[in-house]
């Protein structure tokens, strides 16, 4: 098992360097070495994960049990020592199946999708440094050694959403993504900090059992234990774009759409998730810090619900309800449910990863327009496309029995019987607002008559079969895996997996394990009839013949509609300039920062500067004046001598005669 997780680490970071080395000599052929390299990885992480998932050797323990070792001693420093060790047990299976199924699935999909980019071996390129990153970040056993991938999986999404370096808007995303990720590290490096002063180890399992002895030994307060929870969820608000470092994420967009469904929809993203959940012992000891988990997810879930409705780029649609997503799966870690937001997830990378790979169909067909108002009636056009796009969303407004409504309605459920009924009423809501944005997206997108450009629309085809089959795929694990792991709801496979790993975080909050009763049949079916109100609303305004295309443009134009409904205008404006965070952003740092700057600036030149160069001006204007009298003639020191007595002499004599 060493060597099977040691080879599915070194299997990728290989094709990194030998596609950088020779990629650009082989052209269109680059692709061989870095998809053979990640679908290699993919049986040797599907086999590491089956073993973990069944209890196979060396997967013996308890259920749940992980098995783990060092490859060697990186950092021996006297008391500080951190091994480069990794870990598997079930919650890094779960992360591996999604990990290096929709990663390689992505491999494939570009070939086609990138074919004809000059950067075509410098793309598959950076995909395997990532696919590398992110599985060394799911399988380290140390805070330290997570770090360290943390930071590499950022550079990797700076690389690839600044992939077309030349477009202006994709350096400034960018550069944006990695500086906002920027305020999320320091505090989760703090956290880290944090952990290594209070118990002396950055090992997941021995920091988490020394945490819980001196907590028992009363050795540390509760706000302490709060403050590392804090600080480790600040590095997860950065990295799972959470409210309020939400705002790179729709930029990054500007990066091919394989980028988009790989690292901002179904793994890089959910690398704050993960790490929450690995750090379940921590939040367990701090249900004030759950609280504020809850919260924050929670308020992204309806924020980003609330912009993804006027949003008329396809991605931006697709990354606001990325946003969204997420939002529920920290409220799902935040109300304690620990393994149905691991299944979320799960689900979530499947549907998500389809839809954008679907929309970079959509753009490929229409010569790489975004707008969806230059779209409509490609159903007929692209049929592929949109019966798998169509099973996306589907399954992303929580329409049974897909993938998206089993886990989504476990979160929502376990929020309202755990008590956090805020939690549930506003997630019920953002159900609603799901279905309906996403078809409002699939009408503008492929119903009604085509607002295709004449030029463009002659030449719409449906996407090569290299770019087909991923989403053929993804769809049909879209259909299955929800009922696969799901069912029974609170009693499905997935709850064998992970139940054991969270077991003893569930203790200490209180919470108990109860059976799917009545309670839950009502909340499902509340939830269900939401999604299809908001599904029927949107088809009844954006379907086939029913002139909902202008709808939205009428809201813009202040009709009567408008100013027969108080606040709508107000609404629509906010929706649409997404709350204006991004002004207030640039206002607060851009340029009061920047005025702020030059002020210290100008202070640290003038003042502080001023005062050290005035010292020295000083200096050598007297050392100048007084350079004059060093003649080095004798006799003129001779005579100074003299005159210095004369004066000494007449000045003691008019001290006698005072």
């Amino acid at each position: 098992m060493e060597t099977l997780v040691t080879l599915l680490l070194a299997l990728p970071i290989a094709g990194f360097g030998a596609t950088a080395l020779v990629g650009r000599r082989l052209g269109r052929q680059a692709f061989w070495l870095p998809v053979g390299a990640i679908v290699t990885a993919w049986a040797v992480g599907m086999v590491v994960a089956f073993s973990a998932l069944t209890g196979q050797p060396p997967f013996t323990g308890e259920h749940g049990q992980g098995f783990g070792f060092s490859l060697y001693r990186w950092i021996p420093a006297g008391d500080f020592t951190v091994d480069l060790g990794l870990y598997v047990d079930n919650l890094t299976a779960a992360l591996l199946i999604v990990v290096c199924t929709v990663g390689m699935l992505v491999h494939v999909y570009s070939i086609g999708y990138m074919e004809h980019d000059p950067g075509y071996w410098r793309f598959f390129a950076y995909l395997n440094l990532f696919m590398f990153s992110m599985l060394l970040l799911v399988l380290a056993d140390n805070f330290l050694v997570l770090f360290v991938a943390w930071e590499l999986v950022g550079l990797c999404s700076y690389l690839l959403i600044g992939f077309w370096y030349k477009r202006r808007s994709a350096a400034l995303a960018a550069k944006k993504a990695f500086i906002v990720n920027r305020v999320g590290d320091l505090g989760f490096s703090l956290g880290i900090f944090a952990v290594w002063t209070t118990v002396g180890t950055l090992n997941f399992q021995d920091a988490f059992r020394g945490l819980d002895q001196k907590i028992a030994a009363g050795a540390l307060e509760p706000w302490m234990v709060t403050g590392i929870a804090l600080l480790i969820f600040t590095g997860a608000v950065g990295k799972s774009a959470q409210f309020p470092l939400h705002v790179w994420l729709p930029d990054a967009m500007e990066g091919p759409t394989p980028v988009s469904a790989l690292i901002h929809a179904a793994t890089m993203v959910n690398a704050g998730v993960y790490m929450v959940a690995r750090a379940n012992p921590i939040f367990a000891q701090a249900p004030e810090a759950m609280v504020v988990v809850a919260g924050v997810g929670i308020f992204t879930a309806i924020l980003a619900a609330s912009i993804a409705f006027t949003q008329n780029d396809i991605k931006r649609v697709l990354a606001y309800s990325t946003l969204s997503q997420l939002g529920y799966m920290f409220a799902g870690l935040g109300v304690g449910a620990f393994t149905a937001a691991i299944f979320h997830l799960v689900t979530h990378g499947f549907f998500k990863g389809l839809l954008f790979l679907g929309s970079g169909s959509v753009i490929h067909a229409v010569h790489e327009e975004q707008d969806m108002r230059k779209m409509g009636g490609l159903a007929r056009r692209i049929p592929w496309t949109y019966a798998t796009m169509l099973v996306g969303s589907l399954a992303m407004a929580g329409i049974p029995p897909l993938a998206g409504f089993f886990s989504k309605d476990e979160i929502l459920g376990s929020a309202f019987r755990n008590g956090f009924l805020v939690v549930w009423a506003v997630g019920f809501v953002v159900a609603g607002m799901s279905a309906f944005y996403m078809f409002r997206m699939m009408g503008l997108t492929f119903w009604g008559e085509s607002r295709v450009d004449p030029h463009v629309a002659a030449k719409i085809h449906e996407s090569p079969w290299s770019m087909r089959v991923p989403l053929v795929l993804l769809a049909a694990a879209t259909v299955v895996i929800g009922a696969l792991l799901g069912w029974p709801l609170e009693g499905g496979t997935i709850h064998a997996w992970l139940d054991p790993l969270f077991e003893p975080a569930r203790e200490l909050l209180g919470l108990e394990h109860e059976a799917f009763g009545g309670l839950d049949v009502a909340l499902v079916l509340a939830s269900v009839a939401m999604a299809t109100l908001g599904l029927a609303g949107a088809v009844r305004l954006f379907g086939a013949g029913a002139g909902r295309f202008r709808w939205p443009a009428r809201l813009a134009d202040r009709d009567a509609l408008v100013a027969s409904v108080p606040g709508a205008r107000f609404l629509y404006r906010a929706s649409v300039n997404k709350w204006w965070f991004d002004d207030l952003y640039h206002l607060l740092f851009v340029v009061i920062g920047g005025r702020a700057g030059a002020a210290l600036r100008w202070f640290d030149e003038r003042i502080v500067d001023g005062s050290v160069n005035g010292i020295a001006t000083v200096t050598v204007a007297a050392g100048r004046g007084l350079r004059v009298i060093q003649t080095g003639r004798v006799q003129n020191y001779a005579m100074g001598i003299a005159l210095g007595l004369v004066a000494l002499t007449l000045a003691y004599l008019a001290g006698l005669f005072r």
